[in-house]
This record gives C-alpha cells, structure tokens and sequence, in this order.
C-alpha cells in the first residue's frame, strides 16, 4: 500500500481528487490536507510516497512546500497540480529536482497514470471508479497493449488492444464489433488488466476513438427512446475548466464536449436560458480559447450547453478535448476576446 497526500486549498478539486484516488482498487492510501502547515503535520506522522499539491494556498503555498520537501524529504515524490500550462511556469517547476508538472484542464484520469508511473508500479490489475471510456483514451494515447476483463452487473466481457487500437472483443455470443459496442455501453465499470496476452486476429477495423463517438450515440439513444438528433457527436471526458456568468467567474469539471455543446458539473443556481462563456484550455496546444454559449437544460448535478458558433481555432480545441488526440504544437494562444 503506498500513501499519497494530496494539498489543495479548494475543497470541491480536493474532493474530486481523493475520490479518484480513493477507487484505484487498493493500490493507494489517499490523505489530504487543504494548505502546506497541514500536509507537513500528516508528513510528520505518516510515511508518504507522493505528495500532489496545488500552487496557491494559504499558510505555506505550493512553492514554499515543494522547497521544505525538497529539502527535508527528498525521497518524497512531488506532483504540482495547476490550470496554468505556460512555459514559464513549466520552466519554474521543471528546475524543482523532487517535483513534476500535471495540468488539471486535462482529464484527470490521467492523474492515475502518472502517480503509477512516478511510484514504478505498472498498473495492471484492478481499477474501477474511471469511466471505461476514459480508461480507454490513456491506453490509447500510451499506444499500449494489453487484454481487458469489463465486468458489471454480472455482465463479463473482454477488450483485445495492440497499440492502442482495439482489435477484438468478446461478450456471451457476440465477437468483433457488436461485442465492442455492447461493451463499451457498460456503467460502473471493473477493469482486470492484463499485460502478458497473446495477439490474436484482427478482428475490428474501426478506429478505438470511432467505436467510442458510435458507442455514445447509441446510449443516448436508448436514454432517450428516440433516435439521437444531435449534429455532433459527444465526448465523455473530465476535464476542469472555468465558466462566467452574469460576471462571476467559477471553477467546476466538464464531464462531455461535443462541437456543438457541452455538460459541465456546478451547484451553481443557474437558470435555462442564461448566457455562459465556458474557457477550454489544451495543455498539448498551449492555447485557451472562451466560447459563449447558452445554457439549454439543468439538472440535479449540473448544466447542458450549447454553444452559439465556434470558429475554426476554437474547433481545433474542442476537437483536442473531444478525440484524445494530443499533439504537439507551437501554435500560439488564443485571447478570450477570440469568440464567435
């Protein structure tokens, strides 16, 4: 079991990190601490492996705590959590000899790798409490390969990757693609990982990431009852991003993107109707771009929203967020006064 503290003056990114953490299947021992006094008290006690830890905090910030680690723990592991991904601070972080960088405007998900990957632990085995469809995007983007046992419900069914691209599945009587899909509809997810397979056949040709926009569709149909009348597919992802609306800007996550729209979580008391500029940022293309949208339905957990055009920067964006497909670039960022 290896400890991990988590520091974070914000308590609903506090919450949604530990809780990640927290279902990673026995792996991790999660604590937390909301400033850099509190974390040192819990490093004084409890034998910690790594430490994640937002910048700005009260008491002693980010910095002043990676330098005491640093100093004082230099075997502890340090994680710098930001939604700033500028080359200057990169650069700052970057010279901390214990610590690395992760943006938090990427899916989160993503955290769970670099923590295995910080601590040398391969993560096959178990994981729950990460969407399958998250869980797929990092296996594609590390292009890896390996075999998946999907259990839920006392349904089990099996994902063959090779390089990050699926190709076969299997459930009860179905193979190949129809398998996929049924699979890939799956909730509440267990995820048995597997390293050590056998390549076998290629039996699906359809893109990993065109299986997952086709997989979606489908569930909304089913939710719905109807046929999905949506112009742009949607992507599940967990992201978090700011908002502004009626001139108070919040924090909250984005839980699917499409280029016509997008779900964002907030307990925020806002009405259907409203105006909202959403600000997506994409770490791999160090652009942030504001995107004005309406709010279209709400729910217990958060709103829907449709965005009101989208120029052709924005898309490439949106698209980033949607498809996974990080890549590098030297582009230069967007302003927040780019809209359409």
């Amino acid at each position: 079991m290896k400890n991990i503290l988590i520091v974070d003056h914000d308590p609903i990114i506090l919450q949604a990190f530990v809780g990640l953490l927290k279902s990673q299947g026995g792996f991790l021992n999660v604590l937390s601490a909301r400033n850099g006094k509190a974390a040192l008290e819990i490093i004084a006690q409890e034998p910690i492996q790594i430490v994640i830890t937002g910048l700005y905090m009260p008491e002693i910030d980010g910095f002043e705590l990676v330098v005491i680690l640093a100093k004082e723990y230099p075997d502890i592991r340090v994680i710098v959590m930001t939604n700033n991904s500028s080359p200057m601070l990169r650069a700052k972080i970057k010279q901390m000899p214990t610590a690395v960088h992760f943006d938090q405007t990427r899916d989160i998900s993503l955290l769970t790798k670099r923590i295995f990957t910080e601590l040398n632990i391969d993560y096959g085995g178990q994981v729950r409490g990460l969407s399958l469809a998250s869980f797929l995007q990092m296996v594609k983007l590390e292009e890896r390969s390996c075999t998946l046992q999907i259990s839920t419900k006392g349904k089990t069914g099996s994902l063959r990757i090779v390089n990050g691209e699926l190709v076969a599945a299997e459930v009860g009587p179905l193979r190949g693609e129809s398998a996929a899909l049924q699979i890939l509809a799956w909730e509440n997810v267990l995820i048995d990982i597997d390293y050590s397979f056998k390549e076998d056949q290629r039996e699906i040709d359809k893109p990993l990431m065109a299986l997952l926009f086709e997989s979606g569709r489908l569930s909304d149909e089913k939710r719905s009852g109807r046929p999905n009348l949506r112009k742009h597919d949607r992507f599940e992802c967990l992201v978090a991003v700011d908002y502004n609306i009626s001139d108070w800007t919040y924090q909250c996550f984005l839980r699917d993107i499409s280029l016509g729209g997008a779900y964002i979580e907030t307990e925020q008391p806002i009405k259907v109707g409203q105006e909202i500029v959403l600000t997506l940022t994409s770490p791999e293309l160090e652009r942030r771009c504001a995107i004005i949208g309406q709010v279209v339905r709400r729910d217990t957990k958060g709103i829907g929203v449709e965005f009101e055009g989208v120029s052709t920067r924005q898309k490439e964006v949106i698209e980033i967020l949607a498809k996974g497909n990080f890549k590098s670039s030297s582009d230069q960022s967007l302003s927040l006064s780019d809209r359409t």
